[in-house]
Parts: C-alpha cells; structure tokens; sequence
C-alpha cells in the first residue's frame, strides 16, 4: 500500500505579515497532483492543519476543500490533531468523513484509534495517535499518575495501554511528537528545555511511522521513522531546507520503501547578504526576501528602495561590526537530550552547597512548565 505522508500545513499561518493562504492553495494543488500521479492508494496527514487553534473561515475552507478533492479520489484518508490544532475543530463532523473514508483522531481522552485494511500483501492496521502532554495522560491513567514526569513517560504509559499487536501484521503510526535527536528549526514551537522530547524506541515494532511538529524532511533513528516535514518554508531559517511529501510504500512485513517528491512554492524563499547599492542592482524577483544590510548606517528609507526590487521584502536586518558579527541561518540540532527540570536541578545544587531539590520541588517545577508550554500553545 502506497501511503502519501504530509503534515504541518498550518493552513492559516502569516510569515512576517504576510498572508500564505494563496502559497498554500497552491502548494495544496501540487500535493493533490501528487496523488493522482504517484499510484497513492491512502494519505496520512500526521497533524498541524492549522496554524491555530481558532481558525479563520478561509483556512477551514481552504483544509475542506483539500479533504473534499481527496474524498472525489476515493483516497482513505488518516488524520490527527497536532499541538497548534483544536482538536474538537479538527475533529468537528468526523463521523460525517468517516463515510468518505476520511479517518479523524482529535477530540476525547488521551489514546490510539485503529483502523484495519486490506491490500495485496494481507492485513494492515494505521493507529492514530493525536498529540498530547503530560497533563491529560494522568487524568486519563491516574493510577499511574506518579510516575509520569515527561512527555516521554507519558507516551509510554499510553502505548503501554495500546501496544502494538503481536500478530505478523503490518503496522503504521500516524504521531505528532518531537522525537529526541530530531533537527529544529525557528518556525516550530517547542516546549521550555526540550520537556516534550519523546525516545524513538517507544515506536519499536511499528513498520512505519508518520510523524508530525518538526519541519524539516527527516528520519529519526531509522528510515521508517520519519517527519514529513511542513510543505511550504514558515521561517527563514528554513531557507535551505527543501521541501517534499513522503510516500511510504509498504509492501511485504518489513518491507517498506521510502520515495520523497519536491515540492516547488508559488514564491520561493532567499536571504541576500550585501550592501543596498549591491543589492540595488540584483535581479527583480518574486520571492520572499529578508534582507541582511552590511552597511554602517543605511538610509531611513532604505525598506522602500529595497521594494523596488524586491516587492515581497517581508525582513530586513543591518549586520555590521557594530551590531552584529555572524549571523549563520538553517537547522540546529538538539543534543540527545535536553532536559530543563535537570538543568535547574543541577543549578539549585550549586547554589545550595550541593543539597538537591526536593521531590516536590521539582513536580511543582514540572507542573509549571508544562503549563507555560501549554499556555505558549493556545497563543
């Protein structure tokens, strides 16, 4: 079964005041042709349909629209919420899409929904996994509540409830977590320290997993583990990253080959680095444009003159010895992991002759920035 893998359209999203509706009613087009040129037989949308969680008007027609093609295709379709969705908005006439074969998991307790299909290989099962924190994975398993104190504990504690089966099936998981040595970027949004680090391991003995929330195309730990990454640049520390849709083509047990197809932007994206009377003299273009100024003190107007040649100027910086000395744009990569709560551990002993914190003082630590994470989410 060949599966079209996409996530984190954030239909909806400005880049720097600038509305993207039209560059993603358009790069949803070109994903759409994909599909009918690519022999796709379902589509897994690994979550991040909207930039928030309040869409406007225009996006909800916009993704429903993109469903409705979809659906005329007679294309199953997978689909889960991501940590910028509502998931009760993402959810909202689910029952109704289900008849189109449009699968939805958003809405309702913390868990994993199943879906078992056929194809030429035998049984195959997609399980949707929506994103969650913490928070509500205790509330669902209190008993177990005590022992989670991460993202990490609580997405084991829920697979522990939905293992994968043990049957000789084929098993694909649709997620949207941030998986531990996974490459970021500027436009996605990451809990204080790293708290929402989740171990590759915890999807052992799935033959392929549709991730979701980081931007760049990437495996983790293996092949089949993969992030989509978002269709269209949302920051430009993305510049250099080339965007693509996935297709996983999961044939025998244990057999699944990986395919990545470009995708080409209605405005593509460039940092010029120069002086405005060199950059003056560039070539007009249509693309999305920051702009570095090496100059000492450039002029007042200098947006303006810029515009003539690059009307969709949406940034401009000044770098100069004064003000600024490197500047190095792309993906970082977080260490292996990057645990906050331990950092501050680590500084509280320092600072108290070596005592640690107490227990308590560190789930009130925990607590509190698992709410700002959460409240940093509804902005």
């Amino acid at each position: 079964m060949r599966f079209l893998h996409l996530a984190d359209l954030h239909i909806g999203k400005a880049l720097h005041k600038q509305n993207l509706l039209e560059d993603q009613r358009y790069i949803l087009q070109q994903i759409l042709e994909i599909a009918r040129t690519h022999q796709i037989d379902a589509v897994l949308i690994a979550g991040d349909v909207y930039q928030r969680n309040a869409p406007s008007a225009d996006a909800m027609t916009l993704f429903s629209d993109f469903l409705s093609a979809i659906a005329e295709m007679h294309l199953p379709c997978y689909l889960i919420s991501g940590n910028h969705d509502s998931a009760e908005r993402v959810a909202y006439l689910s029952e109704i899409a289900a008849r189109s074969g449009i699968r939805i998991a958003g809405a309702g307790a913390p868990g994993v929904r199943s879906y078992e299909t056929e194809d030429a290989y035998g049984k195959l099962t997609v399980h949707l996994m929506p994103f969650t924190a913490p928070l509500p994975v205790r509330q669902q398993y209190p008993e177990e509540a005590e022992q989670i104190r991460s993202y990490d504990d609580a997405i084991r504690v829920l697979l522990s409830h939905h293992p994968v089966p043990d049957d000789g099936g084929r098993h694909i998981m649709v997620a949207h977590q941030f998986l531990t040595g996974g490459a970021v970027c500027d436009s996605e949004e990451l809990a204080i320290g790293g708290l929402d680090n989740i171990s590759a391991d915890l999807f052992d003995g799935y033959d392929y997993v549709a991730l979701g929330h980081l931007h760049g195309p990437q495996q983790v730990s293996r092949p089949t583990i993969r992030y989509a990454g978002s269709p269209l640049k949302y920051s430009f520390s993305e510049v250099h990253q080339h965007k693509s849709v996935t297709i996983a083509d999961v044939r025998e047990k244990g057999n699944v080959v990986i395919e990545t197809v470009p995708l080409a932007p209605l405005h593509e994206m460039q940092e010029l680095t120069g002086s405005l009377d060199k950059l003056m003299q560039h070539e007009q273009t249509e693309d999305y444009i920051h702009v570095i100024l090496t100059d000492g003190n450039p002029p007042a107007d200098a947006v303006r003159m810029l515009r003539t040649v690059f009307p969709n100027l949406l940034q401009m910086t000044v770098q100069n010895t004064r003000i600024r000395t490197d500047f190095t744009p792309g993906e970082q990569t977080l260490p292996e992991r990057t645990d906050f709560a331990s950092m501050l551990s680590d500084f509280y002993a320092a600072q108290n002759q070596g005592a640690a914190p107490t227990e308590k003082q560190m789930e009130i630590v925990r607590e509190l920035l698992e709410k700002l994470d959460k409240e940093a989410g509804a902005l």
